[in-house]
């Protein structure tokens, strides 16, 4: 099992936009960063049954974009280099 605070899950058949899985205690930080970014939560955050390899409570939190896997990737090293 990983130990990212932060996982990204691209769009399939199933849902059409990127999903994060965000540690809760990370969850203000990241929004305010994505908000940074000119990217908003295309619904409110949902917390998931379930928690991380580090035992921390997870959110998702679901963003529409244009944007390649590959950026949203950046995204996330970039927000997490942050931290």
């Amino acid at each position: 099992m990983t130990t990212d605070p932060i996982i990204l899950i691209p769009p399939t058949h199933e849902q059409s936009v990127y999903g994060f899985h965000v540690e809760e205690r990370l969850l203000t930080r990241f929004l305010e960063f994505l908000e940074q970014k000119g990217l908003s939560p295309w619904r409110p955050p949902v917390p998931l049954d379930k928690n991380d390899a580090n035992e921390q409570p997870l959110i998702q939190v679901d963003v529409e974009s244009k944007a390649t896997q590959a950026m949203m990737e950046d995204l996330k090293t970039e927000f997490l280099s942050q931290e």
